[in-house]
């Protein structure tokens, strides 16, 4: 059987996650952590992508975009080609860094896209790396504290983009107490945390899933 086609549309949102191949590692020191994201970011403001979240693990990266044109896979060729080509000559390494494709998935609504960025966000926590996001300087929580969420998740979680701020920052503060207090790390119980937090927040007066 073929693969699945990946489902590109204008205007679309993506969950989208290279992985290390074989699980290995895609950044061995700093250095490596700024290259990656800088050619990250690069690629997004040339292809006029818009990041809600991006967290960056040893192992894989979790990014959160929209696409205004149908692009995210001729960019993401263009992220995890570049970055391995310069890991292996910087490391004076060869073969494959990245599995064969990344994993991704359509976002659809509100709720789903505010889960999706608590979840990329709460994961360093549950990897034991850091206690809370604003420790971990490779994850866009800090960009969130300094600028503010982005555009579309201030549309739905505040009347203003001040309060979208302290709203967000604060369903994140949620998560990692849950994570904490669960003892949580698998990539599924991440992923019901961050479930249970956006839908706690919609039945509180949230917007729709």
């Amino acid at each position: 059987m073929g693969r699945r086609p990946r489902e590109e549309a204008p205007g679309a949102i993506h969950h989208v996650v290279p992985q290390g191949n074989g699980r290995g590692r895609i950044v061995l020191d700093d250095l490596d952590r700024r290259s990656y994201l800088e050619r990250f970011y690069g690629v997004a403001g040339e292809r006029r992508w818009i990041v809600h979240a991006s967290c960056l693990l040893d192992t894989h990266h979790h990014g959160v975009v929209e696409t205004p044109l149908p692009n995210l896979g001729a960019g993401m060729r263009l992220v995890v080609g570049g970055h391995a080509h310069w890991l292996n000559a910087r490391h004076g390494r060869s073969g494959a860094v990245f599995a064969d494709r990344y994993w991704s998935a359509r976002i659809r609504g509100e709720g789903h896209l505010l889960r999706a960025c608590i979840y990329a966000l709460v994961n360093p926590v549950a990897a034991g790396l850091v206690d809370h996001p604003r420790a971990w300087p490779w994850c866009s929580y800090g960009s969130v504290l300094s600028d503010g969420c982005s555009e579309r998740l201030a549309a739905f979680l505040g009347k203003t983009r001040h309060d979208a701020q302290t709203q967000f920052l604060a369903l994140v503060d949620q998560a990692v107490a849950i994570v904490h207090s669960d003892r949580v790390a698998e990539r599924r119980d991440v992923l019901r945390v961050a479930d249970a937090v956006a839908k706690g927040w919609q039945r509180a007066g949230g917007t729709r899933a």
